[in-house]
């Protein structure tokens, strides 16, 4: 008989429990002035507003940030390209780091590589150069021949004057292409200089 009353305030017990409205969480804000506040529902001027849920011993349970403004999204956009395109320079240092190391044994090969280069360099604006001079040649010979006309009183015909222009223009272009030529040493020399002081920084050499 008393195990069964037992059992019954067991279950009396256990039903009020179920029935018993549960404890509501307590929300924490900032209001506009800057002050935490706290109750059992969040106004909806503050809805958009960082915000957090605490149980009744006042333990965070939930926490809820605010939303960003269109600036802050701006800025945040604006640092991840500017982490992103570091992390690119970073990726092609490790990628030239490991070409030079792949490619040179020691400081005179590349040394040896550069001035192969410039070499090549040297010899194609040799070669302009001396397309240049023949070209000028021509254009001597034609002026001259303009200005013999001119002081026999007949007009450089339109064909000559054409020719005139045309070995100008070639000329301009050829040195056009050596000044260019002459900046592609000048890099090319600072290029490998670096070159050979990383490739000395990389294998620890003096």
């Amino acid at each position: 008989m008393k195990s069964s009353k037992l059992f019954s305030l067991i279950i009396i017990l256990t039903l009020t429990s179920l029935l018993m409205p549960v404890q509501a969480r307590i929300v924490c804000w900032t209001n506009k002035e800057g002050v935490k506040e706290c109750g059992d529902k969040l106004p909806p001027e503050y809805a958009e507003s960082g915000h957090k849920e605490l149980d009744k011993r006042g333990f965070v349970v939930d926490e809820t940030a605010r939303e960003r403004t269109d600036e802050e999204l701006a800025e945040e956009k604006r640092q991840a390209e500017i982490q992103a395109e570091q992390d690119r320079i970073k990726e092609e240092a490790i990628k030239r780091d490991r070409i030079l190391l792949d490619t040179f044994s020691n400081v005179d090969d590349i040394e040896m590589a550069r001035d192969g280069k410039l070499a090549a360099i040297e010899l194609s604006i040799s070669h302009t150069e001396a397309r240049n001079a023949k070209l000028q040649a021509s254009l001597d010979k034609l002026v001259e021949q303009a200005a013999n006309e001119e002081r026999a009183g007949n007009p450089a015909s339109e064909a000559l004057t054409k020719d005139i222009e045309s070995l100008r223009k070639q000329i301009n272009t050829n040195n056009e292409f050596i000044t260019g030529k002459h900046k592609e040493e000048e890099n090319l020399k600072l290029e490998y200089a670096k070159d050979v002081d990383r490739f000395k920084e990389l294998k620890s050499l003096p």
